[in-house]
């Protein structure tokens, strides 16, 4: 089951003054922060409606989008706005399919609201969890309830709707974890899948470190994203739950991953790696980024003796977590081989409550080096995806690329935040129940009984 209790952290963080200044795009490179103060975080980015004209103007690229929590609007919002304005984009006669785990954006409300008001077919789909259990969701309550006024005099398969999941859409157990956006049509570009580690909240742009990758006129990715939305709109288990189509240098795959001949697909991308003989590394030892957000319960375990082995072997690699588990922690650390495994504790408690706000989001591994029999390989896995178990029975978007130009993008941007003096100097890990919070293996209280991961989506 999901955890989320982010929203206070949203309005907490409506109060941030920044003082950090990080890429704002994509394609920038990663500068040494600033220590200039900008002006506080926004409660909910671009709410101002965009003219007719302007907004056809805009045409997603395909590649990679990256939004970083502290700095510039821009850099905050680099996500947010893309998904915004391919809203905006699409015109007349087209379809909107959105998969989010979690909507919670007035923004983004009025703005499919506009779409369908203009004549676009507009489908979203959340986790039942988001409606009432971890938040009053006044937001996805008004597109749901506005969707189906405004679907008055409309012929049935042109309708617009927002609907929820119990549990996951296309299996049995787990959640509606899956972050996805789809558009028929947006500017210049035709089949559009927006798909990586942000939902379609305000959190996503004010406390999260989030990744997106952009799919624009493929027609064999298109076709299994739809399928796999229209399956989940259904809320019925899927006659084939797990997805994994191969194109000629990339892969997507959508889980729920379940059966025994079923394999993970971050050990698959983990055992093609080879620690040593790299030839396009420098002193030919492979790289590897990891952030996998959550790394917990036995799955993560299991990931986590991999890890461990490929740094023993020689790879030159870190791991960049948000929630660890307490025996993963203990493992991960311990003495013996190379020594502990580098691991930094990616999050912050900007206003000292005990609490972290910001966090990275992202679930990525990236590879550069010997990858199988390649010496000059490159591989990076994103997604929607933890590290846990329970994301293998939910519903989750995973992908794997080979292009070196999304791989170096990936690693430079996790290598940038590992190296940040940022980040909490306490290394915390998290255990099985509520508030089971360890420091050095040692079980530790913080503030009261505060639990510092309460803000954190754990699984």
């Amino acid at each position: 089951m999901y955890v989320n209790r982010l929203f206070g952290a949203v309005l907490a963080a409506a109060a941030l003054v920044i003082s950090l200044l990080v890429p704002a795009s994509a394609a920038s490179a990663a500068p040494t922060p600033a220590p200039t103060p900008t002006s506080s975080v926004s409660p909910d980015p671009a709410t101002s409606p965009v003219s007719a004209r302007k907004a056809a103007r805009y045409t997603p690229k395909a590649g990679i989008t990256v939004n970083s929590p502290v700095g510039s609007a821009g850099a905050r919002n680099a996500i947010f706005n893309k998904i915004m304005k391919s809203i905006n984009a699409t015109p007349k006669g087209q379809e909107i399919m959105i998969f989010s785990w979690n909507f919670l954006t007035s923004a983004g409300r009025k703005a499919l609201l506009r779409a369908q008001k203009r004549g676009v077919r507009v489908r979203l789909l959340m986790d039942s969890n988001n409606v009432d259990r971890n938040v009053n969701n006044i937001q996805f309550k008004a597109l749901r309830n506005q969707l189906k006024r405004n679907n008055k005099g409309r012929p049935k398969h042109r309708r617009s709707w927002a609907r929820v999941c119990q549990g996951t859409c296309r299996g049995t157990k787990g959640g509606a974890h899956s972050k996805f956006f789809m558009f028929s049509r947006a500017g210049k570009a035709r089949k559009v899948v927006i798909q990586g580690s942000a939902n379609f909240t305000v959190a996503s742009t004010n406390n999260q470190w989030n990744d997106v990758l952009t799919h624009a006129g493929h027609d064999g990715v298109w076709k299994v994203y739809r399928k796999v939305f229209l399956e989940a709109a259904r809320d019925k288990k899927a006659k084939r739950m797990y997805v994994r189509k191969n194109f000629k240098n990339f892969s997507v795959i959508h889980f729920p991953n379940r059966g025994k001949r079923v394999k993970d697909p971050v050990m698959q991308v983990m055992n093609n790696i080879r620690c040593k003989g790299a030839k396009n590394t420098g002193n030919g030892r492979t790289v590897v980024r990891i952030s996998p957000d959550v790394l917990r319960t036995d799955r993560g375990m299991k990931l986590a003796k991999k890890i461990r082995s490929l740094w023993n072997a020689g790879c030159n690699l870190i791991v960049g977590y948000t929630v660890i588990g307490i025996d993963v922690g203990r493992y991960l650390r311990a003495p013996g081989g190379r020594g502990p495994v580098p691991l930094r504790h990616m999050v912050q408690d900007q206003n000292g409550d005990g609490e972290f706000d910001l966090y990275f989001h992202m679930k990525v591994i990236t590879v550069r080096g010997h990858y199988g029999k390649d010496r000059t390989g490159f591989a990076v896995l994103n997604g929607s995806a933890n590290w846990t178990g329970v994301s293998k029975v939910s519903d989750e978007n995973v992908g794997i690329y080979r292009k070196p130009r999304y791989v170096k993008r990936y690693e430079e941007h996790l290598s940038y935040w590992f190296n940040r003096p940022m980040f909490t100097s306490t290394p915390l890990m998290y255990g099985r129940d509520a508030n089971a919070v360890y420091e050095n293996g040692r079980r530790v209280v913080t503030r009261g009984n505060v639990n510092p991961f309460a803000n954190i989506e754990m699984d």
